[in-house]
This record gives C-alpha cells, structure tokens and sequence, in this order.
C-alpha cells in the first residue's frame, strides 16, 4: 500500500477497457508499456461505454495490479470502493455523484483518497476536504474521453482553483503534448490523461513528450 505523495500525481494515466473498443489485450499492452515509460500513476475506470460486468471488471483489476506492483505504480479506482478492496488497490478517486466521502471513510481510510472538483462550489467542506489526499480538477479543455463532462474551466479556472486550495491537483481534460507545458505553468502537481496515450499512435513519443513538458 502505498503512502501518498504529491509526486505521484505528476503523470497519472487514466482508463478502462473502454478507451480501447473492448480490447483487454490492447489495454493491458499499452498499460503496461506506459508503466515501463514513466507514468507515476493509474486509475483504473470502468465507465462510459463499458460493456464488462462485475466479475469482469474484477478479473481485468486483478492483471492491472499484477501490473502496476511489478513496476511500482500506485493504483486508483475510480468511484468503485468494493472493487477497489477486491483487487487491493492503493487509492479510491470519487465523482460528484458518486457515493459521498462521509459514508466510506470507515471503509476507506487506508487508502489514498481522490476526488473530482470542477469550480471553487464544488469543493467539500473543510471536514471532508482534511480527508482528502489530492484534487481532480477540470475538465481544463473539450474532451471526448468521458461522457456528461461540464463546460472546459480552462487555464485561468484551473489556476484560480489551484491558489484557493491547498490540496495537490491534477489537471484532466483534453490534456495532451501540445498543451501540457501550459498546463504544468498554472501550478498544478500533475496531469492527468487518458486519450494522449491510449489512443496515441505512438504512446512512447507522446509520454515523453508529457514528462518533458
């Protein structure tokens, strides 16, 4: 189990069997090629299109952490607190429509802590905001990645964001090599991605062109 550190959120992939039509194969090749290139940390989601059912999603969970312990990368389930517990996962990252922090922290407490904020009201009161580890913040651009995404906050939200709180943030949204450099600039910890590396046509450029940035 991992400790947090704001560090890991320096280049965090995000992605489930969705983002790849389906293809577990193609999504644990990619996963783990992005494992041996660098990223500090994955989130698995299993949403938005995801036509696997629980035990599944377990099955998949359990080759993506034999994945990530082989190269040390921290593990985070999206919304998911019982899946996250199945496959021992290290981190649990909430939505604003997902289960309210308040009633898992029983449950949770162990586990690195996550949650999706888009504007300065949506963030938790400062009980729930202590127990959190770091801050989802965006979308910062259109995507196409998600589904019900809100309107792009872009890098003057996201820097405004980032100066009202002192919890690490990173940045989601349409992020990809063009534009991570000006992202990193508004003070964020990290970039979160999903399409900039699996729907890459060359994953290995691209990450590196997202930890130069």
């Amino acid at each position: 189990m991992y400790k947090f550190e704001p560090e890991i959120l320096d280049l965090y992939l995000v992605g489930g069997s969705q983002n790849v039509a389906g293809n577990q194969a193609r999504f644990l090749e990619i996963l783990e090629q992005a494992c041996q290139l660098g990223i500090t940390a994955f989130q698995y989601r299993e949403k938005d299109g995801s036509r696997l059912n629980e035990q599944e999603k377990i099955a998949l969970g359990q080759q993506i952490r034999k994945i990530t312990q082989q190269y040390q990368i921290p593990l985070i389930v999206d919304d998911d607190w019982q899946l996250a517990q199945e496959i021992g996962a290290d981190g649990l990252h909430l939505g604003q429509n997902d289960t309210p922090l308040i009633d898992l922290l029983p449950k949770v407490s162990n586990l690195i802590l996550g949650l999706s904020v888009h504007d300065q009201q949506e963030l938790p009161a400062t009980n729930i905001l202590n127990q959190l580890d770091y801050l989802g913040v965006g979308p910062v651009f259109n995507t196409d990645s998600k589904t019900k995404i809100q309107s792009p906050i872009g890098l003057t939200g996201l820097k405004q964001l980032n100066l009202i709180t002192n919890k690490p943030i990173v940045a989601i949204g349409g992020i990809h090599s063009d534009n991570a450099r000006a992202v990193r600039a508004t003070g964020v910890a990290g970039l979160a991605v999903i399409s900039a590396i699996f729907n890459s046509p060359q994953p290995e450029q691209d990450i590196n062109k997202l930890k130069e940035s």
